[in-house]
């Protein structure tokens, strides 16, 4: 009677495996950006993410360092921030039909450029407060939990510049792939 209902219990116990892993399949399948079927790019049936490799776009360390690269002199230091646009200025254009998207990293890169800007003479108030809020889902989006050692008011910046290591998704795809989009957008035609 023991062996029975051992029996009975590990086969129940397989089948729960069996269940789970088929179901684990499934949902990886289906959602796997290669097995779903193609977008039409119409309304909301679009990507959320720019289509790129996940699986190559690996993770990097990024150490916070203080730069005098970007100094905050508005329109005198511009050269500097714009270097950070990617191709097509942001915007990548997808689907059959050229849809025009702008990809999130490029647009909050964008706007630490118009916040540059506010500090020079050229300033649009409707466009710092966009950015400013932008900057504010994009902080609370990403959620990073890196600890940053002691208070930065207290720190000698021009003897200890390097702050904390943080891990980040590898940028360059991005900039890779807007570079590859935007020679295929020129190509077609505006």
């Amino acid at each position: 009677m023991v062996s029975q209902n051992l029996f009975s219990y590990l086969l129940l116990l397989a089948s729960v495996v069996n269940v789970a892993i088929v179901s684990t399949h499934l949902f990886r399948s289906h959602n796997s950006p290669l097995m779903r079927e193609p977008y039409s790019y119409k309304g909301h049936d679009f990507p959320e993410t720019l289509p790129l490799d996940q699986l190559t776009m690996g993770q990097v360390s990024l150490t916070v360092e203080e730069s005098e690269r970007y100094p905050l002199l508005g329109n005198d230091s511009d050269a500097n921030w714009y270097s950070l646009t990617s191709a097509g200025w942001g915007y990548t254009r997808l689907g059959p039909e050229d849809r025009v998207f702008m990809v999130t990293i490029f647009h909050e890169l964008h706007c630490m450029r118009m916040l540059n800007f506010a500090l020079g003479d050229w300033a649009s108030t409707e466009h710092v407060h966009h950015c400013l809020n932008y900057f504010r889902q994009a902080i609370l989006c990403s959620a990073d939990l890196t600890l940053e050692p002691g208070d930065f008011a207290e720190r000698d910046f021009a003897v200890d510049r390097i702050g904390s290591t943080h891990s980040c998704r590898d940028w360059t795809s991005a900039y890779d792939t807007m570079e590859v989009r935007w020679d295929h957008w020129m190509q077609v035609g505006l």
